[in-house]
């Protein structure tokens, strides 16, 4: 645990605790310290991990191993995704050690995401608590392949905000050859240059409400589209995923009412956009983990999203999102090592490094 304190809790009090006087200038410089050392530490962390940790990574090793010994026509009947067949060729070509594979995911991984969260982050205490209380973040210490496939969706959202279609559409069709999955970032493109404002929720509203009433029959058809064309299987279960739900509704919330809309930026109407499909896709989480791991790559972009709508307060919800802002911090922080203490998910806490005797 005391890892994942240092993770944490330096970032923040780097923020906070390092300013003598306050301006500006200097809160935005110790602000890019900050989740620039969140960043880098979390990297270590992702490098340097046990075999043991993340429910996924013995399997990814033992994929590797057995790359590594391949020949390149062998490698593209392996039974992965070919893109991610190949990179663990490529990688093997490097070194042999199970460790130095996962190093190189891991930083590979770090570096795609980081350059987009430095450059949007305004908040690093409010956008890290909610980053390591996402789904994502313990899926870097385990999903290798949709991690990898997430990463390169962080390259598809800057050619996305740049009008650049033609490298996003290549960006994004790379992607799927780590994960299938990726798929999902094709809604991206259109996700993001859409205006949708607090006037179309006399539309959205209704919408949702429909979705979720009948979260069934559509999630049916769905995944008759999706099992003929990715071989995901839909089977619905009852995963109880409701929590998630219901934040997700307070964040819409929030992301709507919270914010003067005439200061509103176009990225910051994306971001909006991007937790809307979100929240849709939220809807089918309770029938099938699959949704969830559709949501991976527009979850990841909340923490950046709700720092710029308090920025953007409205004169008259003002004082809610200061106060708002400072109980997501305090609510969030203790969330996170409640259930790290508790063992969480995929395996993650407790942390040991590579060398450890487990």
């Amino acid at each position: 645990m005391g890892v994942f304190s240092i993770l944490v809790l330096i970032p923040i009090m780097i923020q906070h605790f390092s300013v003598k006087e306050f301006n500006v200038d200097n809160y935005n410089k110790k602000n890019k310290i900050a989740i620039s050392f969140f960043f880098f530490f979390l990297t270590l962390l992702v490098m340097l991990r046990h075999e043991s940790i993340g429910n996924d990574t013995r399997n990814y090793i033992h994929f590797f191993e057995e790359i590594s010994h391949m020949s390149w026509a062998e490698v593209g009947k392996y039974p992965l995704e070919l893109g991610f067949s190949y990179f663990n060729k490529i990688v093997s070509l490097l070194s042999n050690n199970p460790h130095f594979f996962l190093a190189v995911s891991a930083l590979l991984v770090c570096a795609m995401i980081y350059p987009t969260y430095k450059r949007l982050c305004l908040d690093a205490s409010l956008t890290i608590v909610l980053f390591c209380t996402m789904s994502t973040f313990v899926m870097m210490f385990s999903g290798i392949r949709q991690m990898l496939a997430i990463g390169l969706g962080f390259i598809a959202y800057e050619f996305t905000r740049r009008k650049k279609l033609v490298l996003f559409i290549i960006i994004v069709c790379l992607a799927i050859t780590f994960h299938t999955s990726a798929f999902m970032l094709f809604f991206m493109y259109p996700l993001y240059h859409v205006k949708i404002t607090r006037k179309w929720l006399f539309v959205v509203v209704p919408a949702l409400i429909l979705v979720f009433i009948f979260n069934r029959p559509i999630f049916f058809f769905l995944t008759l589209i999706i099992r003929q064309y990715t071989g995901y299987e839909g089977q619905m279960s009852s995963t109880g995923a409701y929590a998630m739900l219901i934040l997700f509704v307070l964040f819409a919330v929030f992301v709507f009412f919270i914010p003067d809309e005439s200061i509103l930026d176009k990225e910051t109407i994306g971001l909006r956009n991007f937790l809307l499909f979100s929240l849709i896709l939220q809807m089918f989480a309770p029938l099938h983990t699959l949704a969830m791991r559709m949501n991976y790559y527009y979850i990841i972009f909340i923490p950046l999203l709700i720092p710029k709508i308090i920025e953007c307060k409205s004169e008259r919800w003002s004082q809610l999102a200061v106060i708002g802002r400072y109980v997501m911090v305090l609510f969030f922080l203790v969330y996170f090592f409640v259930n790290a203490n508790s063992g969480g998910n995929l395996n993650v806490f407790p942390y040991y490094f590579f060398w450890e005797n487990v």
